[in-house]
């Protein structure tokens, strides 16, 4: 995570540092990213750059769990749209990135996401906040779930859901018909199940 030197930073000035973290991260692997290349796009001194990271790799890591959370919170907010319906809130947030210009920064927030999908897999329970709202669309939906910890699960595999979905949109080069088709495979797995007696 970054310094708290960049966290107190206004909005506006970290928001201008996340975007041209974006564009160059996009561009090519963190491993060929130098830090030169940063400061100059940024037009500051080596010296600020290591008071608001500690090295590359912590750049690079806060700028995709910093875009991570937004998407995560998307998809919730998705979900919430559609009380009662959980898998066409999914489907509404899907359809939001479908045809995205390649210029446009959550198509390269989402190549760097998929790239690094692993991050829906990290939990940090004892930080998990937002459990009542959860457990409220969980109700809404009428998924019972005895635990918290089986609900936090559930979010957890709902968000590789999602993730997972698009990185096969991205690897097929799929479009809305190809995209659709096989989420609606998924969801109609998790709902009926796959074994017919």
């Amino acid at each position: 995570m970054p310094k708290s030197t960049f966290n107190n930073l206004p909005p506006e000035k970290q928001a201008h540092v996340r975007a041209v973290l974006l564009d160059i991260f996009y561009q090519k692997p963190v491993s060929q990213v130098k830090v030169s290349e940063i400061v100059a796009a940024l037009q500051m001194s080596r010296g600020i750059f290591y008071k608001y990271f500690e090295d590359l790799t912590e750049a690079y890591e806060y700028l995709i769990h910093y875009y991570a959370g937004q998407i995560h919170g998307e998809i919730i907010a998705s979900i919430m749209s559609y009380t009662g319906d959980y898998f066409k809130g999914i489907e509404k947030f899907l359809l939001l990135y479908i045809d995205l210009p390649a210029n446009d920064p959550r198509q390269k927030q989402l190549i760097l996401l998929t790239q690094n999908s692993y991050l829906f897999s990290e939990r940090a329970l004892e930080d998990f906040h937002g459990l009542h709202k959860w457990q409220e669309i969980l109700a809404n939906n009428h998924f019972m779930m005895d635990t918290e910890a089986e609900q936090i699960s559930f979010l957890y595999f709902s968000m590789k859901l999602v993730i997972d979905s698009l990185t096969d949109m991205l690897a097929n080069d799929w479009g809305k018909t190809e995209l659709l088709q096989d989420f609606h495979f998924k969801t109609t797995w998790l709902l009926q199940g796959i074994k017919k007696v």
